[in-house]
């Protein structure tokens, strides 16, 4: 996917979720906020990200504190919103606390941030991501939550995968980048071209899963 391409699908992500904004369903307004400031920060980074690259500035430190650290703050505040368990809450403040700290650590110790991409900041991040979504898919699908519902009908099973399938990835080719530069290097615009293919694909599901059960319940009715 190209540079343009992606930011497309970024801001054809966050319309959808600004439209759903002004129809929104209350229950869902919490949760739906966060995506919504997701949505935001990683549009006006990725436009930054664009204008930088282009002119050759070095933007780590951009991606370091929008994607490293605040996107993915969200994202754990995004699960925590959706958690009812208090025990499990606390358990991903205090996580969050130590992963945030280790952070901190490695940009003073390590990695800085304004010059490289912090990938040991990135991973325990990305890890905890990860494991928040295995966690909400394992009890969506022993029914555990959310158990009234068709499981398609429901957004946060689409926004839940999309990130699962990306922070793989991203874990992966980062990590390949990491410690193995010169294999990313030499087939760098395909390994992009992918992580870009699937972050915009997770952008634009962020924005129209929430109109899923909107088209499925108008379908249905439909159909009677």
């Amino acid at each position: 996917m190209s540079a343009d391409f992606y930011l497309i699908s970024i801001g054809l992500g966050l319309f959808a979720s600004l439209i759903y904004w002004g129809i929104k369903n209350k229950p869902q307004i919490k949760s739906h906020g966060i995506i919504l400031l997701i949505l935001l920060l990683v549009f006006g980074m990725e436009s930054a990200g664009s204008y930088t690259a282009a002119r050759r500035i070095n933007n780590a430190l951009l991606y370091n504190i929008g994607w490293v650290h605040l996107e993915s703050l969200l994202l754990i505040l995004y699960f925590y919103s959706l958690e009812q368990s208090h025990q499990l809450k606390t358990g991903i403040r205090w996580m969050t606390v130590v992963i945030f700290l280790w952070g901190i650590l490695n940009s003073l110790l390590y990695q800085d941030m304004t010059n490289t991409f912090q990938y040991f900041s990135f991973l325990p991040f990305a890890l905890f991501i990860i494991g928040l979504t295995g966690l909400f898919l394992y009890r969506i699908l022993n029914l555990k939550l959310y158990p009234d519902k068709n499981l398609v009908q429901i957004p946060h099973f689409w926004i839940t995968c999309s990130i699962l399938f990306f922070y793989v990835e991203a874990i992966v080719l980062f990590g390949t980048y990491q410690f193995y530069p010169s294999v990313v290097v030499a087939h760098v615009d395909i390994f992009f071209s992918f992580n870009r293919f699937l972050a915009g694909l997770m952008y634009l599901t962020f924005g129209l899963s929430y109109f899923i059960p909107l088209f499925i319940n108008k379908r249905a009715s439909k159909a009677y």
